[in-house]
């Protein structure tokens, strides 16, 4: 075998060792940043509760890792005013909510991202979902997996909900409306 050949298998040992521990049997963390928004607006962040996350191997059905996003709501600038653009972090800034997880993977896992939220606000709940590949060791961050979710949260504040209504009586209704 001449020069060439054996520094061929030498790069192609190397690369095989090193992918080899990900499908051996023991398992390597992986991490996966979280980030649920409201649909063209911001971060659902801990004032209206923050969603609910959870991460299920597809599978199996079994839930690999489950809790809450929280933090502020991110740039409002940023996220707003500014042009996008492509692989420019937006939602992924100082104080923005987020929810990271870490697993233990022996192989890639088809994973579905499920949330749910604003949880202080429970007649405005929605919910989503996205389905990804992890792959062991390659870890998700920054931006994170975006989960966008449609909706407003709507209060009700004239006629309070234990008023007592008449038919043909004018009615004037006054609400609270904002963004999840």
């Amino acid at each position: 075998m001449d020069r060439r050949g054996i520094m061929f298998l030498a790069v192609l040992s190397g690369v095989f060792l090193s992918v080899a521990p990900a499908f051996s049997g023991g398992s390597i963390a992986t991490k996966v940043l979280v980030r649920v928004v409201s649909k063209d607006s911001k971060v659902i962040g801990s004032g209206v509760g923050g969603p609910a996350v959870r991460i299920v191997d597809a599978r199996t059905g079994e839930t690999l890792a489950r809790g809450l996003q929280e933090g502020g709501t991110g740039d409002t600038d940023r996220i707003m005013v500014q042009p996008r653009l492509r692989g420019k972090i937006v939602y992924g800034t100082p104080g923005a909510a987020f929810f990271l997880a870490e697993n233990g993977l022996e192989r890639p896992t088809q994973v579905e991202i499920r949330v749910e939220a604003p949880l202080g606000f429970s007649q405005a709940l929605q919910r989503g979902s996205k389905t990804i590949t992890l792959i062991p060791g390659k870890d998700i961050g920054g931006e994170g997996v975006v989960i966008e979710l449609d909706g407003l949260i709507v209060d009700i504040i004239n006629p309070a909900p234990t008023s007592a209504l008449r038919n043909g009586d004018a009615l004037r209704v006054k609400a609270d409306v904002r963004m999840l």
